[in-house]
């Protein structure tokens, strides 16, 4: 008995270890084909990787859980950079931005180093672009820090709180800090190469996923160590925060318009759109048949939002 459980463990050891291997070797190539390409910005309680392109009237570009700023490079600045400056983050801790400690993770501290991020680069109210978690982050923008923007226009965004977690995202939802380090870098990578395809197809469905996602689009920085534990920590601390910031709808006093997929499989268009529309007295186009990512799959539809919402904020 004593023999068989010195071998379950030293099987359990060799598992580990060669997953932690596994994990550094496929973070160290990650890193190596998604590098960094936009400027870096240090604040306070973090620096930011972020990357501009034209010029013109601002427009800032929050991506949502588990993305960066190529979520926007993909397809969509392309289609506003000839008229306007357009400015795509990697929010504080994801992608090739940092953060000092996970309570800056919560939708408010976000909003805060968005502000700090605007006031030292001195970006003139922009427009802020906020897909999935990026609109909650959008929205806690507008309800602390009215005054430094020009409006929202908000694609598929988390204005509600969330009961159930998409499956997708349940393997994140860890609140131990020790635990999430733990997994982060032993078996997070191998879990999410084994998950890739599917997490792919649940998060652009019913539309394809966009053609070479994983490293044009970004998608395959969410697999690296350190990604998952800043994901892990965003989804968390959103949770915690969101119920804060629920039930201020009527407070909102910029320009906010929401576009959302019919189809979006990651939140639902009735209780993140319509009812987000209803209680906040704003407006909201539902693309029918389409999905949650649409800055990828739908970059005409959403320049031309943006673009409305530009000229609706125009001084």
């Amino acid at each position: 008995m004593i023999n068989l459980l010195i071998y379950v463990f030293v099987l359990l050891f060799l598992i580990i270890v060669l997953s932690t291997i596994f994990t550094s070797i496929i973070t160290y190539k990650i890193k190596r084909s998604i590098p960094k390409f936009g400027k870096t910005t240090v604040l306070q309680d973090a620096e930011i990787h972020w990357y501009e392109a034209g010029q013109g009237r601002p427009i800032i570009m929050l991506h949502g859980l588990a993305g960066n700023l190529r979520n926007f490079t993909y397809a969509l600045t392309e289609q506003l950079d000839k008229d306007y400056r357009v400015i795509s983050i990697d929010r504080a801790g994801c992608g090739w931005s940092k953060r000092s400690k996970p309570e800056i993770a919560t939708l408010q501290g976000q909003a805060r180093i968005i502000s700090e991020f605007i006031e030292k680069e001195q970006i003139e109210k922009p427009l802020i672009v906020g897909h999935s978690l990026g609109g909650a982050i959008a929205l806690a923008l507008a309800l602390e820090y009215k005054n430094q923007i020009a409006g929202l226009a908000l694609i598929c965004p988390a204005t509600q709180t969330v009961d159930k977690v998409p499956d997708i995202f349940r393997f994140l939802n860890i609140s131990s800090p020790l635990l999430r380090f733990f997994v982060a870098h032993t078996f997070s990578s191998f879990i999410g190469i084994l998950t890739r395809k599917d997490t792919f197809e649940i998060a652009f469905a019913p539309e394809p996923v966009s053609e070479n996602f994983s490293i044009i689009g970004g998608g395959d920085l969410a697999l690296s160590s350190k990604a998952f534990i800043k994901t892990s920590e965003d989804l968390v601390f959103a949770l915690s925060s969101a119920p804060l910031m629920v039930g201020r709808e009527k407070e909102l006093d910029v320009p906010t318009k929401t576009l959302f997929g019919e189809k979006d499989e990651i939140l639902d268009v009735k209780l993140h759109g319509e009812k987000f529309a209803e209680l906040s007295g704003t407006q909201i186009k539902v693309l029918a048949g389409k999905g949650h990512m649409l800055p990828l799959t739908q970059p005409e539809e959403c320049s031309a939002f943006i673009r409305h919402m530009m000229n609706e904020t125009s001084i």
